[in-house]
């Protein structure tokens, strides 16, 4: 997963084709008599994304990622954009949408789909407290809730268990390489493709 916009993964082919990052700052300009005028600066403009995927059936359905971004920009909310690497740049909405179709199937369904989405930031200011940390408004992947008592207390803490700490062994030998037999396939599933 190269990044997740909100509950959008973005599954793309290798990587984006493009990513562009903008960052401005904002000044007032004040007319001074028979001289240029002076800059005073304002604050900081709204950072941009810009970013070109190509979102191809071999790996997930395009036709489902666009209908997943076309709501997202339909719905006018803000959402948080964290990349693979975990990380977080902050609330972000959708500003403007454009999609090439690259590959078309016989019947005109989509193979790979080129699309070239720009988020722009939305700045939460004195709305949230920005120690917080982000509450998704889904359940995070690989996290299964539980109600466990905090130590020396009667109070309950929610814990969260790893389906990376908590999968099976293989049933297969140990060792460098790895065979078809060594993955039993209940453990095998395939993504929902949005």
């Amino acid at each position: 997963m190269f990044a997740i916009f909100g509950n959008i993964p973005f599954e793309v082919l290798g990587s984006p084709e493009r990513m562009e990052s903008k960052l401005g700052y904002d000044y007032a300009a004040h007319a001074v008599v028979e001289d240029k005028p002076l800059l005073q600066w304002v604050g900081d403009a709204l950072q941009t994304i810009a970013l070109e995927l190509m979102f191809h059936a071999s790996f997930t359905n395009p036709a489902a990622q666009l209908a997943a971004l076309e709501a997202a920009a339909a719905d006018h909310q803000a959402r948080a954009l964290v990349f693979g690497s975990g990380e977080y740049r902050g609330y972000f909405v959708v500003t403007s949408l454009g999609v090439t179709s690259r590959q078309l199937g016989p019947s005109g369904i989509a193979i790979a789909i080129q699309a070239r989405l720009v988020l722009t930031e939305w700045a939460i200011g004195n709305q949230l407290d920005a120690n917080a940390p982000p509450i998704p408004a889904f359940t995070p992947i690989a996290l299964v809730a539980a109600l466990t008592p905090a130590p020396g207390s009667a109070a309950a803490v929610l814990a969260g268990v790893s389906a990376l700490l908590n999968n099976p062994t293989s049933t297969g030998p140990g060792g460098a390489q790895l065979t078809p037999a060594d993955v039993p396939p209940s453990q095998i599933v395939r993504s929902s493709g949005v």
